[in-house]
């Protein structure tokens, strides 16, 4: 009998139809597609189709669907042919003819424009307005689908035996590498605050651990070019404006598209843990705290006395327990917070994950240093008055000991109030571009922290660049210092003063506190640690010694 089948849709890149051979009623046909005359691809009509069957088309397995090699031309007629690849025999309905639209060029743009600008009446207004809304919600969409990754999977679930595919031996296939989606408030800046640093270090975990990543802010608002395009540089897809509006869209239009997302802070996890649930619901749900925000205003409703500040820490303390117990994991970066929330939660989805620090010991030699100094990111209320203590107090302690020493103060966003405490013993810096700077003039760090939660940034980079850290045991929280190390953390001005003293004048009692604290951060902010803690948390394998990144995630 002749080969029976059908061309049902041809485009620019995909060619969809049935072959049926019915001397050989069960075996898929081999077939060639031809595009004016030169063969663009081969498939197997072995795909099932539901109609095909009830038609009494053999077992129903003889669809196809190819996906061209290379999109076919714009603006011109192109000849599609399919052929039985065994004797060329003509697929009935072939050839087909068909018309691709013209590319979106200039002379496109400039009749799109006249057309638009033509409209008078106001029933030609509307068609245009909707015309072109149905038409941006169409782009936006397909542009979502291209950027997450679900157009790339589709295509390779489309393909079958061709070319294309047997190219393909050795990679791995799109939806092998599932998807992790993390939203913050807004871009991370690793020159502004630690939070910053824990998300993208966090990120590159995710990354090694197997995982596309794509980055979403809740505040969309602003100018966000120079710290997206930092932040794709990395291998992170970033989600903005124009192509999206909101994390709410985004989920909204991707459903099912993430295996994992990851919330940063109380704030995205309260807002958007239910609307994942909804629009993700095959996603692993990490809530990554930063730090509990109602310790840390707990412990400011002490230092000040605020009876309405306690109560609304206890309100928030509802806000975070409650979103913990929805996420299917916790990370927090502090052991202590991780006691804290154990005697609420099962402690199985409680992670301690650091965030990874590289050593990088300032070159600078000890006489070529002095002062001391304190560098922070001053839009945290906690910094401030720390800052604040430092020099109002602490400073004058050490000034009583030996007036010879310098402060120096260095930070993103500081207001101006710090500002005008500068003197001829107070340097007051701003934003440094680089930290080296700021650790090749300061021989200690001081964190004198009245209250806050979470571990602190400043502490960890004070300890990577060799710079030992006098602390008080709020700004120590959560690390489990070693001895050599915990002896400088004082809750008293009079012992911190002294310390601060000791450690600026005893080069050799500097050089153990500066080995200890590289010592240290080698350990506890070492990228095994960060991607072992993420593996816990995100439920997969963490990378073995050579291991490709393209193995892991398997389990998510």
């Amino acid at each position: 009998m002749a080969l029976r089948g059908n061309i049902d849709s041809v485009s620019a890149t995909h060619v969809d139809g049935w072959a049926w051979d019915p001397d050989r009623a069960d075996a898929p046909v081999s077939l060639l597609v031809l595009a004016d005359g030169a063969v663009v691809g081969r498939c197997l009509a072995n795909r099932w189709r539901h109609d095909l069957l009830e038609a009494g088309i053999g077992n129903g397995e003889h669809a196809f669907s190819l996906q061209l090699h290379k999109r076919l031309a714009g603006g011109e007629r192109h000849m599609i042919e399919v052929r039985r690849e065994e004797d060329g025999a003509v697929l009935p309905g072939s050839p087909k003819i068909v018309e691709t639209p013209l590319s979106f060029d200039q002379d496109m743009i400039d009749e799109l424009s006249r057309i638009f600008a033509a409209a008078d009446t106001d029933e030609d207004f509307d068609r245009r307005m909707t015309f072109l809304a149905e038409q941006a919600e169409k782009l936006k969409d397909a542009y979502a689908r291209k950027r997450s990754g679900l157009a790339d999977r589709e295509a390779w679930r489309r393909l079958q035996w061709q070319d294309a595919a047997m190219a393909q031996v050795g990679k791995v296939a799109p939806e092998a590498r599932p998807v992790a989606l993390v939203i913050d408030d807004r871009l991370p800046d690793v020159n502004r605050d630690a939070g910053s640093k824990a998300i993208v270090s966090h990120m590159l975990s995710l990354r090694r651990l197997g995982f596309d990543v794509h980055f979403a802010p809740a505040d969309m608002s602003g100018q966000m070019d120079a710290n997206l395009a930092a932040l794709e540089a990395l291998g992170v897809t970033c989600h903005a404006k124009p192509w999206v509006s909101s994390v709410e869209e985004l989920l909204r239009r991707l459903p099912g598209a993430y295996r994992l997302v990851y919330l940063h802070r109380l704030t995205n996890a309260s807002c958007y843990l239910p609307l994942t649930r909804k629009y993700q619901p095959r996603a692993r749900i990490i809530y990554s705290l930063a730090d509990l925000h109602s310790l840390r205003l707990a412990r400011e409703a002490v230092v000040e006395k605020r009876d309405d500040l306690a109560r609304y820490s206890e309100w928030l303390k509802q806000q975070e327990f409650w979103c913990a117990a929805q996420a299917d994991a916790v990370i927090t970066h502090s052991s202590v917070e991780k006691d804290i929330l154990q005697r609420s939660l099962p402690a199985r989805k409680i992670v301690v994950a650091p965030w990874h620090v590289a050593p990088n010991p300032t070159a600078a030699s000890f006489p070529q240093r002095n002062g001391v100094g304190f560098l922070a990111h001053f839009a945290h209320k906690p910094n401030v008055d720390a800052a604040r203590l430092l020099v109002g107090t602490v400073m004058k302690a050490v000034w009583a000991k030996d007036p010879s020493i310098v402060c120096a103060l260095a930070g993103s966003d500081m207001p101006e109030s710090l500002r005008e405490l500068e003197s001829d013993r107070i340097a007051i810096l701003g934003s440094v571009g680089e930290l080296r700077e700021f650790f090749d003039r300061v021989r200690l760090t001081i964190a004198p922290m009245a209250y806050g939660a979470g571990i602190k940034g400043k502490v960890l980079e004070s300890f990577a660049a060799g710079a030992p850290c006098v602390c008080t045991p709020v700004a120590a929280e959560g690390l489990d210092l070693p001895p050599a190390l915990a002896r400088f953390v004082h809750a008293k001005v009079a012992d911190m003063a002294e310390a601060i003293v000791a450690l600026h004048n005893d080069e050799n009692l500097h050089g153990e506190a500066a080995a200890a604290g590289l010592d240290f951060i080698r350990d506890f902010a070492s990228e095994v640690k960060v991607d072992a803690a993420l593996a816990l948390a995100a439920d997969v394998s963490a990378p073995k010694a050579g291991e490709r990144t393209s193995d892991h995630a398997a389990s998510v």
